[in-house]
């Protein structure tokens, strides 16, 4: 799944096994692991976005306000 947080970055967020996984996508098709971001494995898919909200907040602005998945 990918996410666009708030226009600034895209996300895509994977489930390997029991664990998530969260790379930053950029341009091109190059990836890098969002080593900043933990989530538990306890999440469910359908909280996945609202736990991403919660992280990035801080980079919310007018007009700019939400996370958007993408795929």
């Amino acid at each position: 799944m990918k996410f666009d947080i708030f226009g600034k970055k895209i996300l895509e967020v994977t489930r390997i096994g029991d664990e998530w996984r969260a790379c930053y996508c950029g341009t091109g098709g190059v990836k890098r692991k969002a080593e900043d971001i933990r989530i538990p494995a306890g999440i469910n898919e359908a909280e996945l976005e609202d736990y991403i909200a919660d992280i990035f907040h801080e980079w919310a602005t007018p007009g700019r306000d939400r996370i958007v998945k993408l795929s």
